[in-house]
């Protein structure tokens, strides 16, 4: 058979969403996949640092992170870049400008610095994520911007009229939006020309918003069950839910394992 390059999304397609555990029938799969010579990554919105944490959890050392910003071969990172700093730096400005709260996420880590003390009143630290709000935190001198939160209160949004940076954004939680790099895709085709493969030799799951960059014409998509409607409709084929053998179901159904 063939070789080919698997690349999975985490949550809710790989893992169970919140708990983040892997069923033992995926863990299965990724197992067989590789001793079957094929090669398996990860394909996330999550930075790579946090990546790496959850591919160690997953037996794999090859992932694409940051919504296709980065990529990482042999747990070694080989490349990771930024948002688009200029654009950053002006819708930071028109947040500060209107009085609304906001953290980023300016290094390769797990968490977000603020001057907004109060942001901690809704979105408190996490066992694993930080928020750091130093009140002299000048935006301006920050080289690269891996994540931007912005942070209202019930009803603010409506009656600030909030822009939006983009319109690829991530509901995340109550009273905040998110904003990072959607562009799997990119990270991708990084990957396979790192390894000298071919894009169609790609097979790419998903779930979400976020995955749609990954669903492309020139390589295999297969959407979880649970996976939302938008997704669905780009996929190539459809298995059944993460937390009920969605990614042994597929691969049985493609004769990839037994």
């Amino acid at each position: 058979m063939e070789q080919k390059f698997f690349f999975f999304d985490i949550d809710n397609t790989l893992a169970v969403w919140p708990e983040g555990k892997i069923p033992e029938s995926a863990q299965y799969s990724l197992d067989e996949l590789k001793r079957r010579g094929h090669r398996v990554a990860l394909a996330t919105g999550r930075i790579q640092v946090d990546a790496k944490r959850f591919a160690e959890q997953a037996g794999l050392t090859d992932f694409v992170a940051d919504g296709g910003h980065s990529i990482t071969v042999n747990n070694e990172l080989v490349s990771m870049i930024g948002m688009d700093r200029d654009a950053c730096i002006k819708y930071l400005e028109y947040l500060e400008s209107h009085n609304i709260p906001w953290a980023v996420t300016d290094r390769n880590k797990l968490g977000r610095i603020t001057p907004y003390k109060e942001i901690l009143e809704w979105h408190p630290n996490w066992d694993v994520f930080k928020t750091t709000v130093d009140p002299n935190f000048d935006f301006h001198s920050v080289e690269e911007f891996y994540k931007i939160y912005v942070f209202f209160k019930e009803g603010e949004e409506e009656e600030k009229d909030i822009e939006h940076m983009t319109h690829k954004l991530i509901r995340y939680g109550d009273g905040c939006v998110l904003y990072e790099p959607m562009e799997k895709a990119l990270g991708i085709r990084n990957m396979l020309e790192h390894f000298g493969m071919q894009p169609n030799q790609a097979v790419v799951f998903g779930d979400g918003y976020n995955d749609l960059s990954m669903f492309r014409p020139e390589w295999l998509n297969i959407a979880m069950g649970n996976a939302r409607p938008e997704l669905k409709a780009k996929a190539d084929y459809i298995t059944t839910d993460c937390d009920k053998d969605g990614i042994y179901n597929a691969c049985k159904h493609f004769k990839w394992i037994d």
